[in-house]
């Protein structure tokens, strides 16, 4: 999402609940908007944001909470959290939990840019092997038909779609060839 879908869906939730009702908002990091849409969301009236230290989460992780609280500061925001124990957590005990650190890779910013679920990642690779066809192109194309989570049985029948119209199927819906895979992310 962008700054803008945060504020009109927060703004739709302020607009029908009672006043005191606390709405929270949940970023994401895929498209590096987990801090704007955070700061939108709290613009539009939410109360409650959610994130983790050091952005811990799946993909390019969640809206990171000492660069949230950072910024806040900056901006005038009352958090009523120590910006400099926070900054220190998340070096010095998060981080070297982590296998990895979070960042905006290609898978991850290709689930942000379709608008599509981190759950649909791992399918769509598979998918991509099975018909010989672009993990990325199937998530843009999931996302361009508004797959949203629970939908995962979508991504095989999008893929063997895309494999059909490409040709690389036979009348069995098997694979003719292995088509161009030099466009598949990486496993």
């Amino acid at each position: 999402m962008l700054p803008e879908d945060v504020r009109t869906r927060v703004a739709a939730l302020r607009d029908v609940l009672h006043p005191e009702t606390e709405i929270g908002f949940h970023g994401h990091h895929n498209l590096g908007m987990g801090i704007a849409n955070s700061i939108a969301a709290i613009e539009a009236g939410a109360s409650r944001i959610d994130g983790s230290v050091a952005g811990l989460g799946a993909g390019a992780g969640n809206t990171p909470l000492e660069v949230f609280a950072a910024v806040c500061d900056r901006m005038g925001i009352e958090t009523g959290v120590d910006l400099f124990k926070l900054m220190d957590v998340a070096e010095d005990v998060i981080v070297p939990l982590m296998d990895h650190l979070v960042r905006v890779d290609r898978e991850s910013l290709t689930l942000g840019y379709a608008g599509v679920y981190s759950t649909f990642l791992l399918p769509a690779k598979r998918a991509a092997k099975r018909f010989g066809v672009s993990a990325r192109d199937i998530l843009v194309e999931l996302g361009r038909k508004k797959m949203i989570g629970g939908q995962e049985d979508m991504i095989e029948d999008t893929a063997m779609t895309m494999a059909k119209n490409l040709g690389l199927l036979n009348s069995r819906g098997e694979l003719i060839s292995a088509g161009s895979l030099e466009n598949v992310l990486p496993t």
